[in-house]
Formats: structure tokens, sequence, C-alpha cells
């Protein structure tokens, strides 16, 4: 059931009504959009939970004829990516704690190393993928175009755009686990 004008203004004059409309059409897609990306059932939820509370929070600042659903991931892409930020402090803040026990450390050395690691062993493997794959990521993360510019650019529609880069991100994932999320977070 697609969500009508008149149930956006609805919705964003308070009406109730209209916000379960919104979350019934769009919860299910956001929680497997953030399950995918953290594997965790409870983080996804409590992700999703906040994304619609912060949906409805902000309801008076939607802009009449707004893409309610790209409002939504925008939101839930926005705290995942906080989330991700708080995890990797917490590692990170905990191998400093161990490295410190133990030995003298050099926080701007260890970073610097981690980092040019992963971009390393980021570049090996996107050599596995197939060319176009690898360049509509390449594209997206190492140019920082939009799926929309990488659409234009290559003549093809932006759901396959986000569908490679998906599909590149699920072997990264494959290959090295929540660092490669991590490092795409805080990059």
């Amino acid at each position: 059931m697609a969500i009508e004008e008149f149930d956006i203004q609805a919705f964003m004059l308070g009406d109730m009504k209209s916000f379960k409309l919104i979350y019934n059409q769009y919860m299910g897609k956001t929680y497997n959009y953030l399950f995918m990306f953290t594997e965790d059932e409870d983080l996804a939820k409590d992700l999703t939970q906040n994304t619609f509370l912060q949906l409805w929070n902000s309801r008076s600042n939607i802009k009449s004829g707004l893409d309610i659903g790209g409002y939504i991931f925008t939101i839930a892409k926005n705290l995942l990516r906080k989330e991700m930020r708080h995890i990797a402090m917490e590692h990170h803040y905990e191998e400093i704690v161990r490295a410190t026990d133990s030995e003298e450390y050099e926080v701007n050395i260890e970073e610097s190393l981690t980092r040019q690691y992963l971009e390393s062993r980021i570049k090996s493997l996107l050599k596995e993928i197939p060319e176009a794959r690898r360049n509509i990521f390449m594209m997206r993360w190492g140019q920082g175009m939009t799926n929309r510019e990488i659409a234009e650019e290559l003549d093809i529609s932006e759901k396959t755009v986000s569908t490679q880069i998906h599909r590149a991100m699920l072997f990264l994932k494959s290959r090295l686990g929540i660092l490669v999320m991590v490092y795409f977070m805080i990059s």
C-alpha cells in the first residue's frame, strides 16, 4: 500500500493512524537493512525503533512531497553510522587499555598501520570481484559518487547500482567481518 500525500500531511500534523501506516510499510525494510550491517537482531531492532522514534519527533520538519522512504533510510543510515563509530571507539579504547598494560602505545602509528592494512586488504580483495561491480563500488566509495550519479554515468538503473554495491559489501564483509564496516563508517 503506497502512502498517499494526504497521509504524509496527516502524519506531519501528528495523526497516529498515518504514522502506523508508514511504520507498517517501512519497518520490515528498515530492520532488514540494519540487520544486514549489524548481524545483531537486538541492535537492529533497537536501531529500527530509534529510526521511527526520530521520524516521529521530526515530523513537523518534513517538507511536503518528501520521499518518506528515503527519509526513513537516511535516518536509519545515520543512526547506524553513529552506532558503528561508537562500537569502533569502544573496541579501540579496549585495545588501548590492553596495550597500555603491557607496553608503550603509540595511537597514531597503530591507527595509521591499521588503516593502511585495511585499505591494502580491501584493494586486494576487490580484485576478486567482477570488474563492473568493482568499478561501481569504487565510484561510490573511492570517488564519493551517489547511486544516482553512478547510474547516470553508466546508463544503468539505480537499483542495479545499489545491488552491485550491496554484493561488493557482502563479499568484503565475508572476508573481513565487521572490520570492513567499521572502516567504511569511519572513513
